[in-house]
């Protein structure tokens, strides 16, 4: 949202956004190699599961990066061209 009545975004905010958002696809990311590995070593429970949590966590976290760029840029910028019309 903006800052003290500004469109300006809340550099707080984009941190901790971009920043859950961007460890969250890391974790994404490992879950599916441990995934792959599970599946390499002939344990396909292992494989899946490890799949569906890697799957779960970059849908989290690519929600995390939309809705931080929605709210600070995107929702702003609508807001106030209601206002001026």
């Amino acid at each position: 949202m903006a800052v003290n009545g500004t469109n300006k975004a809340n550099p707080l905010a984009l941190a901790a956004g971009f920043g859950i958002g961007v460890l969250w696809i890391a974790m994404a990311l490992w879950s599916w190699i441990s995934a792959f590995r599970g599946f390499g070593d002939n344990r396909s429970d292992y494989g899946v599961i490890w799949a569906v949590v890697g799957t779960l966590l970059l849908g989290a976290g690519l929600a995390a990066l939309i809705g931080t760029w929605w709210h600070q840029f995107a929702l702003p910028r609508r807001r106030a061209h209601r206002q001026h019309h």
